[in-house]
């Protein structure tokens, strides 16, 4: 096909940095093979965190726009900062926030109408974190249709928040309009789509594609890692890579390596790494001291490239309790051979083969969670086993050219429909 008869599909995401959600379309922009037979343009709200992670991860090649679109988000982000929390609170119950989303999204909506007018996609593609998610993604519905945009791609990465607060049931309106005129939303687990469903109740067609995983390159030998990390030889290592929110669950994770502390049996080689930043670092280091835990958790911050810590878990744990779909931590951690351990929230059991490639437990459950480390941390070959399986599905379901695949057969079969 020549390039000039390529069909062209302008990609659009929002996010204050790069996210999960995110390495998806930089799969597709990295694809050559997909490139081969689409033109594929990449949108962003722009930002500096944002920006150094795109440039990580997407070929230099790639065509990129970047957007100057405000977010209500970093305004939020300066207020809730000591000493301005007061102020925000009482925006938030004067509804000033939710005034000002709409103001910010009324403003995205010309951004994105001027940049679809321009460039004439034949496929909008918008990208999500949830929904309703990014307000500027839902303003980019509107303003591909009165672009006279037809085919319109709606990716929702996470949970449809319920009409459960009255900022959410003032926008009925907008989610009609959303549901109405997008022609296929895709979800990335089977479980966002059934909850999709139930709040938007979209005219279109509701599909489940996984995101796919594309693992980095190694930059730190195993060995290197070991030594930075001062973790003692014969030390069988649980691992979480997860934002230090209370929605990610460890409290219980350090309550069930508590309780298998106490309760003896060999266990005493046990060592919790803990990457990651977030809000609850503070609060999650001084339980740590209360329950006696002392050199068996370590938190080890951000790192640069996870694969390179998580290369040397023994097991990978995510005990999150909520506020999920489909971690593509979970994935990186089968694409590594390690077992996993998951709880029974949203996605993760799609992930997750109980018994087979992992173990799930129930969200907020101390004791299970702590029988689940002490059969996995007392017997490496269960743990090689399920590893290998964990690998052997990963390779199958979700590594990052099965996705892609997917994308593009999409893309195709929209591509021979009406606009």
């Amino acid at each position: 096909m020549e390039n000039k008869a390529r069909p062209r599909v302008l990609l659009y995401s929002d996010c204050s940095f790069f996210a999960g959600c995110e390495n998806m379309p930089a799969n597709l922009l990295n694809s050559a093979e997909l490139s081969a037979g689409f033109e594929l343009i990449f949108a962003y709200r722009d930002s500096p965190r944002y920006a150094s992670g795109l440039a990580a991860r997407v070929r230099p090649e790639a065509r990129l726009i970047p957007l100057r679109v405000p977010a209500v988000e970093s305004v939020l982000e300066a207020l809730d900062r000591p000493g301005f929390r007061t102020v925000s609170s009482a925006l938030r119950a004067a509804g000033i926030i939710f005034a000002l989303r709409a103001a910010f999204a009324f403003y995205a909506f010309f951004v994105l109408f001027f940049l679809f007018r321009r460039l004439r996609p034949d496929i909008a593609h918008i990208n999500n974190g949830g929904y309703p998610g990014a307000y500027s993604c839902v303003a980019a519905v509107f303003a591909a249709k009165a672009a006279g945009i037809g085919r319109i791609l709606f990716v929702v990465n996470n949970v449809a928040a319920p009409y459960d607060s009255l900022s959410r049931r003032l926008e009925k309106g907008v989610d009609r309009f959303v549901a109405r005129h997008t022609r296929v939303f895709v979800t990335g687990s089977r479980y966002a789509a059934e909850k999709l469903r139930g709040v938007l109740a979209p005219a279109g067609q509701v599909l489940t594609i996984p995101n796919g995983i594309a693992a980095r390159p190694e930059t730190e030998p195993a060995s290197a890692v070991r030594g930075r990390l001062r973790i003692p030889e014969g030390a069988v290592v649980l691992g979480v890579v997860a934002v230090l929110e209370s929605r990610k669950g460890h409290r219980y994770l350090l309550e069930a390596l508590a309780r298998v502390k106490a309760g003896g049996g060999g266990f005493s080689n046990l060592l919790l790494l803990i990457e990651g930043t977030g809000s609850e670092r503070e609060r999650l280091e001084k339980l740590s001291g209360e329950l006696g835990l002392g050199s068996s958790v370590r938190f080890i911050g951000g790192e640069r490239n996870i694969f390179d810590v998580m290369r040397v878990f023994d097991v990978f744990v995510l005990p999150s309790i909520g506020y999920e779909d489909f971690p593509n931590v979970v994935l990186e951690a089968m694409s590594l051979g390690k077992p996993v351990i998951g709880a029974r929230v949203a996605g993760i059991p799609e992930q997750i083969l109980d018994g087979e490639t992992g173990l799930v437990g129930e969200p907020a459950d101390a004791a299970a969670l702590a029988g689940a480390v002490m059969k996995l941390a007392g017997s490496p070959g269960l743990r090689a086993e399920m590893g290998r399986k964990g690998k052997e599905r990963f390779e199958a379901m979700f590594a990052r050219d099965k996705a892609v695949g997917s994308y593009a057969k999409l893309y195709g079969e929209m591509m021979g429909s009406k606009e």
